[in-house]
């Protein structure tokens, strides 16, 4: 039997039932309706069927083949360092810098590393190093951040976080 003719056949054999079924039971069917009713489920699920044999299945990408996300700059490390190279610094605005880049520096080590500092605060110090972590828990670092060197290399350690 041709591919074609099988489901042809298989959707008038039900259609077929389906009448007689409601005959015998005494429902008195309206033919031609529950025909073109039983006629069009089946050619959509005929439809369905020949659809999805004809696309490939797709394997699942399993997590060991996925590549890493390259390594990227934050666009927030990018504003601050424009900002500061053009911008008039003052104690707010360095308390606001501090705050920003511990943030970014939090933000970084969620999503980097899955560590959330004020949870783990060893391994974050560890991921980290001294360096930053003297610049977050300092107090002096609050109040006036360090020269335009100093700083560009606290961001430079940020962005390879």
């Amino acid at each position: 039997m041709s591919a074609t003719k099988r489901p042809i056949l298989l959707i008038v054999g039900i259609t077929i039932a389906i009448e007689v079924l409601m005959i015998v039971s005494g429902m008195g069917p309206d033919v031609l309706l529950v025909a073109a009713v039983a006629a069009a489920i089946g050619v959509g699920a005929w439809f369905i069927v020949d659809t999805a044999e004809a696309v490939p299945p797709v394997a699942p990408i399993r997590a060991a083949a996925r590549q890493q996300p390259e390594h990227r700059v934050d666009r927030r490390v990018t504003r601050l360092r424009s900002g500061l190279a053009h911008g008039q610094t003052d104690s707010l605005s360095a308390e606001r810098l501090h705050a920003s880049l511990v943030g970014i520096i939090d933000d970084q080590l969620r999503a980097g590393h899955h560590v959330d500092r004020s949870a783990d605060p060893a391994t974050a110090a560890a991921i980290i190093g001294p360096e930053l972590v003297r610049f977050i828990e300092d107090p002096a670092a609050r109040a006036a951040l360090p020269g335009p060197r100093d700083l560009d290399r606290i961001i430079t350690q940020i962005e390879r976080l």
